[in-house]
């Protein structure tokens, strides 16, 4: 017997955003039976292909998998139960041979005879083709089956077209039917929420009373990961629900509203949505890679070959990015990478886990490695989370003989030394500026202050590299020098602050 609430398109939410650039690709005429929309959990792939059924004249029919499907005879019988009811009558003979138990060729059979009968349906025009969707095709993806599924479609007629959403990049021939104009591919940088599509979401999707400016605060922060988005909204609401204090004044109210921000119980919620839905899903061998390799704030095959003490870093990570596991390129020849920031936050929850000689030791390879491959400021930050200060203050010296613009990063890696450490007599001191909680140009440089700017503009991290002329590393380098000053921790905390500024001033 079959469930029948497999076969429901999800509802659609009121006041979506609706995803217009993406509809129109949907609804390209032109090649394209299969579909294949692939990012990592919470990039609104489900809600996406809902969205462009319900409002788009399809025949259309749709099929939620689960890993109770993945034995092929139980996802055959789904799949063309599926395209029966899109069009009634298609598939009941195959059903017949598939439930012939007696015939060790049955699915064979079963799925020639599909072919057959969908060959000799003739659509007027590619519109008019039967659509199904198969939702989360990474749960039935084994190799028998994804073997099957290729195999069917490399002979599927034009009355069908198949829409695959799925965690991973299924194993179905993508580079040839991409090469042959045979596939459309939607993947997480599409679906990731623009500024603007983050500020509808927030106010019109959530129902929150919030600015532009605050908007593009949590877009920064969640670099448009839709889930990430949803449970700030959701921690917003609660917040917004809570009962206001007596108050005795209208500063004082305000100083309530500008506290009624996300806190620990998000952090909470988005470190739960990741352990179940992302980290738990993985083998232990790919969590263990994940946890040292999120150690570094980037990293390349041969560091994690070193932080690992594997051979084959290179095909693990090919296997993170198949597999949608937050991972961002860095460079467009595939040598570096990062993990979306949240992610790794939560990576660096469970690696701080880890016991102190396997923190160590992971450190203290990176500091090698980054030293012997020439990045230097990458060793001294990871010599100074060490306390290595002996090391750390060769590394330092070594920086200031070589980089004129290390010297307005010296009162940050400075700070981190021992009072009594050696590298106060070795090391020029910069005079600290004036702290002031009313204004942040007498604590920060005037390279710092460019980029604290540039940043409350809402500009990725890319952009204020090239705008400013420096590398990203060097940037990075800023931003937490600049954190430490204001006493804050990452660029969502950052940019809360400049806006209590903002309400400060006359």
């Amino acid at each position: 017997m079959l469930l029948k609430t497999r076969f429901y398109i999800p509802p659609l939410r009121k006041n979506i955003v609706q995803r217009e650039p993406l509809l129109q690709i949907l609804n390209s005429s032109e090649g394209g039976q299969l579909v294949v929309i692939s990012a990592p959990a919470g990039y609104g792939k489900t809600t996406l292909i809902s969205q462009w059924l319900h409002h788009s004249p399809h025949t259309f029919s749709w099929l939620a998998l689960d890993d109770t499907q993945a034995a092929p005879g139980i996802f055959w019988r789904y799949f063309i139960t599926a395209l029966n009811q899109a069009s009634p009558g298609c598939g009941e003979h195959p059903l017949q041979l598939l439930r012939d138990n007696q015939n060790e060729h049955a699915l064979e059979n079963a799925l020639i005879a599909l072919l057959n009968e969908l060959d000799a349906i003739s659509p007027s025009s590619p519109r008019d083709a039967i659509t199904l969707v198969l939702d989360d095709f990474h749960l039935v993806a084994t190799p028998e089956l994804s073997g099957q599924f290729n195999s069917f479609l490399n002979h599927l007629p034009p009355s069908l077209r198949i829409v695959i959403t799925s965690r991973s990049a299924p194993d179905l021939a993508l580079a040839r039917r991409r090469a042959s104009n045979q596939l459309v591919e939607i993947d997480q940088h599409q679906l990731r929420f623009s500024a603007e599509d983050s500020n509808r979401f927030l106010q019109q999707t959530m129902s929150l009373p919030i600015s532009g400016r605050q908007s593009q605060l949590y877009f920064q922060e969640t670099e448009g990961w839709i889930a990430g988005l949803q449970l700030i909204g959701l921690s917003l609401q609660k917040t917004a629900s809570m009962p206001l204090p007596a108050v005795e004044n209208h500063q004082a109210e305000s100083d309530h509203n500008r506290h009624k921000q996300p806190g620990l119980s998000l952090q909470r919620d988005i470190a739960d949505y990741l352990l179940d839905e992302v980290y738990s899903q993985q083998s232990p061998d790919i969590q263990h890679f994940l946890l040292l390799s999120a150690a570094v704030p980037r990293f390349t095959a041969g560091l994690c070959n070193a932080l690992t003490g594997r051979n084959d870093s290179l095909a693990v990570i090919s296997h993170l990015d198949r597999h949608n596991l937050f991972l961002l390129p860095l460079d467009n020849h595939g040598v570096w990478f990062r993990y979306h920031d949240l992610f790794r936050r939560f990576l660096l929850q469970h690696f701080n886990n880890l016991s102190t000689e396997v923190r160590q030791q992971g450190r203290n390879t990176a500091a090698q490695w980054f030293e012997q491959n020439g990045y230097l400021q990458e060793a001294l930050e990871q010599r100074l989370q060490l306390r290595d200060w002996d090391k750390a203050e060769t590394l330092l010296l070594q920086l200031l003989a070589s980089d004129d613009e290390i010297n307005t990063l010296l009162p940050t890696w400075l700070a981190s030394f021992p009072p009594e450490h050696s590298v106060h007599q070795h090391v020029p001191q910069i005079q600290e500026q004036p702290h002031t909680s009313l204004a942040f140009d007498a604590l920060l440089t005037s390279r710092e202050q460019q980029v604290l700017a540039l940043v409350s503009q809402g500009h990725p991290n890319k952009e204020i590299a090239r705008q400013l002329h420096i590398s990203l590393n060097t940037l990075k380098v800023h931003i937490r020098n600049l954190y430490g000053k204001i006493g804050v921790e990452n660029r969502t905390e950052a940019l809360h602050k400049l806006l209590s500024q903002d309400d400060r001033s006359p």
